[in-house]
């Protein structure tokens, strides 16, 4: 019996609503691209300490 493997197409992409949320009071005075620049940036510090932290990463 062949079994499909499952693949993981990443996570879903939050509301830009949620995003200000997150961000609290700080997000009032943000426009809609200052938001989706903060989460682009907090998306690539995410995944570079995600690299660092695995086991054959960069943190020893």
């Amino acid at each position: 019996m062949d079994v499909s493997e499952c693949v993981d197409a990443g996570p879903e992409p939050i509301s830009l609503q949620r995003c200000r949320d997150l961000l609290g009071d700080e997000a009032d005075a943000l426009s809609d691209d200052d938001v989706r620049a903060v989460v682009r940036h907090a998306d690539a510090m995410a995944r570079i300490l995600l690299v660092l932290a695995a086991p054959d990463g960069g943190i020893h």
